[in-house]
């Protein structure tokens, strides 16, 4: 469950938030709640502050379901070093999102995959993952055509572009659903050990998921 969305709410400062406040008394109850119960606390879009406070208080791993790395990217949703380590020490992952404008570079699969080899080797195989968001290009569902194709009340929670990343057709294809299977051939090429990858693409998640369940 995401603690916040963006913007301030009642449990934590969101990332789009200049004043960073980090997490509420509230927020710290809250966790301890879902740690109780069993769900995953996620700082994807959790200020930085709010990400660490939430990953030092947790007695269950802490998760960014769909994050980048801060030290290789500037945009608002990346995690900085301080905090990634804030949610290896939970035992949490980083999952690295497969959208241009977040994790940058050249914004096409080879910086995509620049993240995860980063995170693996500075934080540890155990606390990457693939954490796509959405998958681009994918047309049109059927069983959506009736809904409104837009939602405006969302706009508000993004902040101003500040640090604009234009992104191109050619960068979204990339990374787009039909490529996911070259994330996998990338880390073989990459070098990446066959027990190292089966971590990135799926085992850190369901390690992070029995932990919660336990």
């Amino acid at each position: 469950m995401h603690l916040t969305y963006n913007r301030r709410n009642l449990l934590g400062d969101g990332c789009a938030e200049s004043a960073d406040a980090g997490l509420s008394d509230l927020g710290r109850r809250v966790i301890a709640e879902m740690n109780r119960v069993g769900i995953i606390p996620d700082v994807a879009h959790s200020g930085q502050r709010t990400s660490l406070e939430a990953a030092e208080c947790s007695s269950k791993p802490v998760v960014a379901s769909h994050s980048v790395a801060g030290a290789l990217s500037t945009h608002f949703r990346a995690k900085k070093p301080d905090v990634i380590r804030a949610i290896v020490k939970s035992g949490g992952y980083v999952g690295v999102c497969a959208i241009s404008a977040f994790f940058r570079g050249t914004g096409k699969i080879d910086s995509f995959l620049d993240h995860i080899d980063h995170l693996a080797e500075n934080y540890g195989y155990d606390h990457v993952a693939i954490g796509t968001d959405c998958g681009h290009l994918c047309g049109e569902s059927k069983a959506t055509t009736r809904m409104p194709k837009s939602r405006a009340i969302l706009e508000q929670y993004w902040p101003p572009a500040q640090d604009p990343f234009p992104t191109t057709e050619e960068m979204a294809a990339s990374v787009a659903w039909t490529n996911w299977p070259l994330f996998t051939v990338g880390l073989v090429q990459r070098g990446h050990r066959d027990d190292d990858i089966r971590k990135i693409i799926g085992g850190n998640v369901l390690r992070v998921t029995q932990a919660t369940l336990a």
